[in-house]
């Protein structure tokens, strides 16, 4: 499909209804509803019309476009060039790694969780005398107490 078939079926299916626009050359031949939702809708298209129009590529994130490279942190400057189906992809990667990232830590605190009710379980297992001796009183509270209590040990 040509780029002016997809801008075509694109503008129709956003905007039925109403009288196509030409061609544009340049993003500003359209409005800002219409670009904007162009580019929701249509990333690739977008991509294919005008990309490479807008802002140009810092020179790393060019460098790595032209590797095959997109990392995460490049979404801005590629949508700022118009690459948008490649800022899609930047997006995407940058999801993933929030998710696993998301995923670890649920992981890590199902475990810490997992083990405090462990703890928890055993500790109303035990008997008085298990508790005490599990949880020793420190010499500085037996002395706080002795003191609280008037206890001389004469």
């Amino acid at each position: 499909m040509s780029n002016i078939e997809a801008f075509v079926s694109t503008y129709q299916s956003l905007f039925p209804g109403t009288p196509t626009p030409a061609m544009p050359s340049k993003p500003e031949d359209l409005g800002l509803s219409v670009q904007v939702a162009i580019r929701e809708k249509n990333p690739r298209l977008w991509q294919a019309m005008f990309g490479g129009h807008g802002a140009p590529l810092p020179a790393d994130v060019a460098m790595r476009m032209a590797k095959g490279e997109i990392y995460p942190e490049d979404a801005s400057a590629l949508r700022a060039s118009n690459y948008d189906d490649w800022a899609a992809v930047a997006d995407q990667h940058r999801e993933s790694i929030l998710e696993r990232t998301r995923q670890a830590t649920r992981e890590r605190e199902k475990a810490i969780h997992q083990e405090q009710l462990k703890r928890q379980r055993e500790w109303s297992e035990m008997s008085l005398l298990q508790r005490m001796a599990a949880n020793p009183v420190s010499e500085v509270a037996a002395a706080q107490a002795r003191e609280q209590w008037g206890i001389t040990g004469h």
